[in-house]
């Protein structure tokens, strides 16, 4: 009874922001169900009042894909602080320990690791001016060299039209890790007609990393 209460509170809240404009913020430090399902219904929600509901699909899959690149990120931080992870550009051997702990049976000890060590992941839901803004902020800031590939992955992303495809021509075994959920995301906008430059990633070199996606609702 008491689950079903704070359900009806947190809908509530989420509709009173949409109807007031204000920042929907979910916080997390895993990739778990009970916050999927609460960012599904404020997207939904949003889309909904807008007319929009027939982008809900890609775009929860863009917000997906952003939030398990923030998890990626963080269990490679913890990962190198254990000692686990010796060689940062062993890419290969890098992508296979983030996915040994970013499974389900050990999703929840990474959880625990990741809150004592304050990496969370933001997730913003805002309207502004006509707009749906969503930003999926780490606390691990990137490198320039890092910067770089993003933003160049990102550009060539843009020329495809589905992600086989440019996984085939662009072979990456960082692909697996993170560029390839990067690359999905500007195929998804692509494909919903939203511009590749609607998506940028950005870092304040000190402490954060920020994704974000600009979604038109006019």
């Amino acid at each position: 009874m008491q689950k079903e209460t704070l359900d009806r509170k947190f809908q509530l809240e989420v509709l009173t922001a949409i109807k007031n404009q204000s920042d929907i913020v979910f916080i997390s430090y895993a990739v778990l169900e009970d916050t999927e399902n609460k960012i599904k219904f404020a997207l939904a929600k949003i889309l909904e009042k807008h007319q929009k509901e027939e982008i809900f699909t890609p775009i929860l899959s863009c917000i997906k894909e952003l939030i398990a690149n923030a998890a990626k990120a963080n269990a490679k931080k913890i990962l190198i602080d254990e000692g686990k992870i010796t060689d940062v550009e062993d890419t290969v051997d890098v992508v296979a320990k983030i996915r040994s702990i970013l499974n389900e049976e050990a999703l929840l000890e990474y959880g625990i690791k990741a809150k004592m060590k304050r990496l969370q992941t933001r997730i913003y839901l805002k309207i502004q001016a006509n707009s749906l803004i969503i930003e999926v902020v780490n606390n691990i800031p990137l490198t320039e060299k890092e910067l770089k590939k993003i933003t160049e992955r990102i550009e060539r992303s843009s020329k495809y039209d589905n992600i086989a495809e440019f996984y085939m021509e662009n072979p990456d075994p960082e692909a697996e890790g993170m560029g390839l959920g990067l690359s999905m995301v500007v195929v998804l906008l692509k494909n919903i007609d939203i511009h590749y430059k609607n998506f940028i990633v950005t870092t304040d070199h000190r402490q954060k990393t920020f994704a974000k996606i600009l979604v038109p609702l006019n």
